[in-house]
């Protein structure tokens, strides 16, 4: 009968746990997204697209790769009546190709990448100042990383509204 009793009491005191955070207002935010949507952030990608030197390394990549593409059609077409010194010719030419192709993928990601980490540093103490601004206005009791759900409603996303909000701090920052 005691026993009972217990397994009720602690069924009930289960429910009670797991049924409160239901009502809690917890939402959803990509923190990295929303830094990386701001106009700050579109105007930074757009300097380091118009940059002279990472166009000249991206229009140098495609060139490769349609050279890389070139050689590899031309030895599947001509690799029967080539001679096994021009196979290894052919071959060579292409891991050559292949590194330089490599090189400069990685090079034009690793400039990408310092932008994005220059953007996330620069903005990490605005959006830090609004998401406090926000907890306080929405009375948000959570906020959950999307990477860290299996599902969540889309309506509980506040990563949009977030982005609005540092624009609108970043603009009033800068007058």
């Amino acid at each position: 009968f005691i026993m009972n009793k217990l397994k009720v009491l602690f069924l009930t005191l289960l429910l009670a746990a797991f049924s409160a955070p239901i009502n809690a207002k917890i939402v959803v935010l990509n923190a990295e997204v929303a830094m990386l949507s701001t106009q700050f952030a579109q105007e930074a990608f757009k300097n380091l697209d118009e940059d002279t030197g990472f166009i000249a390394d991206r229009e140098r990549l495609e060139l490769l790769q349609a050279e890389g593409q070139a050689l590899v059609e031309k030895f599947q077409k001509d690799q029967e009546v080539l001679s096994d010194e021009e196979k290894l010719d052919m071959q060579k030419q292409l891991q050559d190709k292949q590194a330089d192709i490599q090189f400069l993928s990685n090079k034009l990601q690793t400039k990408a990448q310092e932008v994005q980490q220059q953007v996330v540093g620069t903005l990490t103490p605005t959006f830090q100042k609004v998401l406090g601004e926000l907890i306080a206005q929405k009375e948000y009791e959570m906020i959950v990383a999307p990477g860290a759900l299996l599902y969540a409603d889309p309506d509980l996303d506040i990563t949009e509204e977030v982005i609005a909000y540092l624009d609108n701090a970043l603009t009033e920052k800068s007058e």
